[in-house]
């Protein structure tokens, strides 16, 4: 793992979140959201440092419908209302009382109220495909040359566009969040120069 850029970003994080006041909960919500971002993206970082690829893109479907959300209650302040109820929804279940999760905004809607509907056909795609147990992932994560085998070093440049993909997404939320809650062009500035970094320009 590039040490050197996650320390960057995570310098910058600290920094511009030690300065954040939020005086609404569309604030407070996308504090919350950027943060729960970008601790998924330090975890999966820890598992390709460690050589566990097999975990990382759970870690990062997670990420990007976080990263959605985050989107979502940028462009719309009514959206606090949606995570509102999807949050009283599973209190209510678990209560043993019966709700109507279709009443809640599906996936495909978010990434499209977010402006991702590309990335919901392409990199979210492959990440759900690569979180399910399906002969492809297991084939690519579980085996070599047809054997099954265990605790394998994993393919290197794979293993690096997972870096970057993680590095990237974890920039590109910050920059969304702190671009909105404004005061930030120093760190925004910063983040952009890591964003570029990894080659991607965007998280996928």
């Amino acid at each position: 793992m590039n040490n050197q850029v996650w320390d960057e970003l995570n310098t910058i994080r600290f920094e511009a979140f030690s300065k954040i006041f939020h005086e609404t909960k569309q604030d407070k919500y996308i504090a919350l959201l950027m943060t729960r971002v970008t601790e998924l993206c330090q975890d999966a970082l820890l598992l390709l440092e460690n050589d566990r690829v097999a975990s990382v893109p759970i870690l990062l479907r997670s990420a990007l419908e976080s990263y959605v959300d985050l989107m979502c209650l940028i462009n719309n302040a009514d959206y606090v209302e949606e995570m509102n109820k999807s949050f009283d929804f599973h209190k209510m279940k678990f209560k043993g009382e019966k709700v109507n999760f279709r009443e809640l905004i599906n996936i495909s809607t978010k990434f499209e109220l977010a402006g991702e509907s590309k990335t919901y056909a392409g990199f979210y795609a492959y990440l759900c495909r690569s979180s399910h147990g399906n002969l492809e992932m297991l084939i690519n994560f579980h085996s070599i040359d047809e054997k099954i085998s265990i605790g394998h070093k994993p393919n290197v440049e794979e293993v690096k566009l997972l870096e970057n993909q993680t590095l990237c997404l974890a920039a590109t939320a910050l920059i969304e969040g702190l671009e909105h809650l404004g005061k930030f062009e120093t760190q925004i500035d910063k983040l952009k120069s890591i964003q570029h970094f990894t080659g991607n320009e965007e998280y996928a």
